[in-house]
């Protein structure tokens, strides 16, 4: 009869291992939601902030003409830039994982480095390249394509697409890269022993293990792009605004904290449900 050890007991340390971690995240997140939900239960009046709890901003939020067009325009432009950046970022990352094996490190490495660029700056470059007298406009004005400058590169949700698009593509690359690297090139080579064509091997050996890589990628792109207030501020103009931009002015300008508490905690659920939907959407459309 074989001798089975007893379980042990983990005891408080992993708990205890835990805990600065948990502190972190209870100080930085937790709490300021809980503030957030707190006075989006508030009353603004006359300039004051009235502990009469009810669900008035909430119900502003959700039946108001002005606010559902912001949120509308925000899913739609969120939408619209996960789903190029992840056209662009899934082949990229692709291409320097199986082609080019050799260079792999230091193409990495190079995308890397394009995280640390400053946000504003290339805000501002943008800005200069889409302006009336930008790169573009010159150009097709030089080559007789075009009478009069484009107007709608700039001050529109063509201007923050864009944008967005371009910041966002390295924070795709990232987890697509690294999900990549977990498929053998053996089992590349294996289905195309098996007769499979590059279309075949890609979507039936790499597109399911590399799947987590994906979901993650278009939640991080489409939260940060939801979310994102200075290229809609910067770049959209009026028809470009989106509900980080409504959220600042409702904290700032009106100084309206409560209704301002409110359409935050919305964004933040509809957050969640966008991304649930599109992890839904990605592992269907990868069957």
């Amino acid at each position: 009869m074989i001798a089975t050890a007893p379980p042990q007991r983990r005891g408080l340390g992993p708990w205890l291992q835990l805990a600065p971690t948990l502190l972190y995240f209870a100080a930085l997140f937790l709490g300021p939601l809980l503030l957030l939900v707190a006075y989006s239960l508030f009353t603004f009046r006359d300039f004051r902030y009235v502990p009469e709890l009810n669900a008035g901003n909430y119900l502003e939020v959700l039946t108001s003409p002005a606010f559902q067009l912001i949120f509308a325009r925000t899913a739609v432009i969120a939408l619209v830039v996960t789903v190029v950046v992840l056209l662009i970022a899934y082949p990229f990352a692709y291409v320097v994982t199986f082609a080019l094996p050799r260079r792999r490190q230091t193409i990495y490495f190079l995308v890397l480095v394009t995280l640390f660029g400053s946000y504003l700056a290339r805000i501002y470059a943008w800005r200069t390249i889409l302006g009336s007298e930008g790169v573009i406009n010159s150009s097709l004005l030089g080559l007789g394509v075009i009478d009069e400058p484009l107007k709608f590169l700039l001050n529109s949700p063509v201007a923050v697409v864009i944008a967005l698009t371009n910041f966002l593509i390295p924070l795709a690359v990232l987890p697509i890269y690294s999900a990549m690297q977990n498929v053998s090139p053996g089992l590349l080579e294996a289905g195309r022993d098996l007769g499979g064509g590059r279309l075949q091997v890609l979507r039936g050996i790499v597109l399911p293990l590399t799947l987590p890589g994906v979901r993650v990628a278009a939640a991080f792109t489409f939260i940060a792009a939801a979310s994102d207030y200075a290229t809609p501020t910067l770049l959209g103009g009026p028809i470009g605004r989106m509900a980080g931009g409504a959220i600042v002015q409702e904290f700032s300008s009106t100084l309206d904290w409560p209704l301002g508490a409110a359409l935050a905690l919305t964004l933040v659920a509809l957050l969640v449900i966008m991304v649930g939907l599109l992890s839904f959407v990605v592992r269907w459309l990868a069957r």
